[in-house]
């Protein structure tokens, strides 16, 4: 039943990819900071593919905001220059997919996901539903996985999602997903994304503007970027555990 939909797991790469962003943020200085490690690499497979960039370049985003905010400036140019080079990269990653924003598929749920899809259907009745139709670039740079079943009615699917959640403390994704799936547990996965092109642009835009003391507007321009998030559900949880 939806309105018992269970959380099972947020952010599972993101916990990963959140403390790679956080080290990165703390200090770039060494090349091995942005590589990935294979415990990532091996997330990003399970999870419909997640892009540590993009998540990186998010939180050099959200600190520049702050760093402004704070009157930081000497930060907010460095976070800002961080987050341009980030999402620089992130554009050339494996994870980046092409789909037009209204085929992006947000869960039908009472959290902060179902408000974006509000959102995006706000752009929908303002004259800009071509624009919507038109496939661009995104970058995966979050994620959910979410169990959409009534299981604690039912002592078999406990007890299933109790042992996939200590195949999940071993680090076994996959093994978590089999389970679920042998227990016929209904599981969605949901994906945060960023419009590649957009984003970039209106970075670039934000670090000119920093540094022609524009600061206001810089922040309003990433303001806009975290607006831009959109949520996908993906079409077969079966390919996150291959």
């Amino acid at each position: 039943m939806r309105h018992n939909r269970q959380a099972f797991i947020v952010a599972l790469t993101a916990t990963a990819l959140i403390a790679t962003a956080a080290a990165r943020a703390e200090d770039r200085a060494t090349p091995d900071q942005q590589k990935m490690t294979p415990q990532q690499i091996s997330a990003d497979k399970d999870f419909s593919k997640l892009s540590a960039d993009g998540a990186g370049g998010l939180q050099d985003l959200s600190l520049t905001r702050l760093a402004i905010y704070d009157g930081r400036i000497d930060d907010a140019k460095k976070f800002v220059t961080q987050a341009v080079a980030a999402f620089s990269k992130a554009k050339t990653d494996e994870a980046v997919f092409i789909k037009a924003e209204s085929a992006l598929r947000p869960p039908v749920d009472k959290d902060a996901a179902a408000k974006k899809s509000a959102a995006s259907t706000e752009l929908a009745d303002t004259a800009k539903t071509a624009q919507m139709k038109k496939p661009i670039a995104w970058l995966p740079v979050d994620g959910s996985i979410m169990i959409d079943d009534d299981y604690k009615a039912k002592p078999a699917k406990t007890a299933a999602v109790a042992d996939a959640n200590k195949s999940l403390k071993g680090g076994d994704r996959k093994g978590a997903m089999e389970k679920l799936k042998l227990a016929d547990i209904n599981v969605v996965v949901v994906v945060a994304v960023l419009p590649v092109e957009q984003t970039i642009d209106k970075l670039d835009q934000a670090a000119t503007m920093i540094n022609d003391g524009k600061y206001y507007e810089a922040s309003q321009e990433l303001r806009q970027v975290q607006d831009s998030e959109r949520f996908d559900v993906a079409d077969d949880v079966a390919t996150v555990s291959k």
